[in-house]
């Protein structure tokens, strides 16, 4: 694997022109120690946003709520994390990333505390929408900090290492939540003082973090400046984007449909084989970018494309003929398109977005994703009470294979990819002789 870190002739140390970005500040050389804890805490966060997807059924049956209150409840989620990236998305990039992540961490200790709490339906809205905003602040902060943090400069391993970790914590949260939900007491709480543990831990990770001086990005009081893709890396933004949405769409019509068809359908009712379910894809999500980590970005996120008319036909086929064959085939094809399509996008938005826009564009990217995670799912819950839901998971895979189809005819991608030279990292400051970088000595 090569790094995208520039030579120190390509970096830029004259004053910045009147009217733009502040040229970029010295700072510390990046360690292994502040890398690993960014990335622990990151994992915890995401761990912590789908950690509630195997209990839906417990909270159904003793609360009972129809299916479509889940569906709002899904949608709240979606609301609370897509609020977040569209109006402070462009905050780590004027405030340090160290700031953000702690602030991410307070509002999903509120959130788990909201769960431990909950006794209705309205506990249940607040802790969703309390969990996504703690994933919003969280997501692209944690990617441009690991990005920064990367010891060698090596971007394309801080994609790899964010799309492993976003991958892992979405299916272990509900691997571990169904686990106890099975077989441990309080099912509807245990799983929630585990993360609230873990988040502790994650606070202290990322106090003992040190915050580095960057560029930052030009102040303006309009929160429409909040989030911005700057004219030059549109181009890339428009299929990494793509990429995006189509990717998380298979895990958001995977995250649908499993419950109701492990229930309905297959008659399985044990919590800890819906998490196990879950695990798989989103497993699959991890293992393949690593295998295929030599693979230029643009061709991981064509491959990514090509996977989604062929998950979404498994999982579909598998709602109208009750095939768990099918759906385990599925699953895994779906896994592998929403891993590539994640990291390649990422890899692409690495390399070209500048330091002092680097959250900013990262956020843009990130509500395409989680646009893609909720919008179909919550289509398919809306469809389903006309339709039903064999009907409904058909019509939403046609669209978003029509959407795939879209990128895998793109010609401008490699052009686009090819025109966006690696945009240059801060130069380290000098050290005094002698004394190494903590974490490297």
């Amino acid at each position: 694997m090569t790094s995208d870190r520039p030579s120190p002739a390509t970096i830029p140390t004259a004053p910045a022109a009147a009217g733009k970005a502040p040229a970029p500040t010295a700072f510390e050389a990046p360690s292994a120690a502040d890398f690993g804890l960014t990335a622990f805490a990151f994992f915890v966060i995401v761990t912590g946003g789908g950690l509630p997807t195997p209990l839906y059924v417990i909270y159904q049956h003793e609360w009972g709520f129809s299916p479509a209150i889940l569906t709002v409840i899904f949608a709240a989620y979606a609301a609370g994390l897509v609020a977040m990236l569209l109006l402070f998305g462009r905050l780590s990039d004027r405030f340090g990333r160290r700031p953000v992540l702690l602030l991410a961490i307070g509002v999903a200790l509120v959130s788990t505390v909201v769960f431990l709490l909950a006794t209705n339906v309205e506990w249940l809205l607040l802790g969703r929408v309390l969990s996504g905003m703690s994933v919003g602040l969280c997501a692209n902060t944690a990617t441009a900090a690991l990005t920064e943090f990367e010891p060698r400069g090596d971007r394309n391993r801080a994609a790899l290492v964010v799309a492993v970790l976003t991958g892992l914590g979405v299916g272990i949260g509900p691997l571990y939540a169904g686990v106890l939900a099975q077989y441990a007491p309080d099912p509807l709480t245990l799983s929630f003082w585990v993360l609230l543990g873990l988040l502790i831990a994650s606070l202290g990770a990322v106090l003992a973090i040190r915050e580095r001086a960057r560029p930052r990005a030009p102040s303006s009081g309009a929160l429409r400046h909040l989030i911005r893709v700057p004219a030059d890396l549109r181009p890339i933004f428009a299929l990494s984007g793509l990429a995006a949405f189509l990717g998380f769409s298979l895990a958001g019509i995977f995250s649908g449909l499993s419950p109701s068809f492990l229930a309905d359908d297959l008659k399985i009712t044990n919590h800890a084989i819906s998490g196990l379910v879950v695990i798989l894809m989103f497993g699959v999500g991890s293992v393949a970018p690593i295998l295929l980590h030599r693979v230029p970005h643009h061709r991981m996120m064509r491959v990514g494309a090509a996977c989604v008319p062929l998950g979404l036909l498994g999982i579909t086929y598998a709602v109208w003929t009750a095939s768990a064959t099918a759906f385990l085939l599925g699953t895994v094809v779906c896994g592998i398109g929403f891993g590539l399509a994640l990291r390649g996008g990422i890899g692409l938005l690495n390399r070209a977005a500048p330091p002092e826009e680097r959250a900013g564009v990262l956020s843009a990217f990130y509500v395409a994703a989680y646009l893609g995670l909720s919008v179909p799912v919550i289509g398919i819950g809306v469809l389903a009470n006309v339709v039903g839901l064999p009907t409904a998971a058909l019509v939403l895979a046609v669209i978003i294979s029509l959407l795939s189809v879209r990128l895998l005819l793109s010609q401008r991608l490699p052009s686009a990819v090819e025109a966006a030279p690696p945009a240059s990292l801060p130069e380290p400051a000098e050290r005094p002789e002698g004394k190494a970088p903590r974490g490297l000595s």
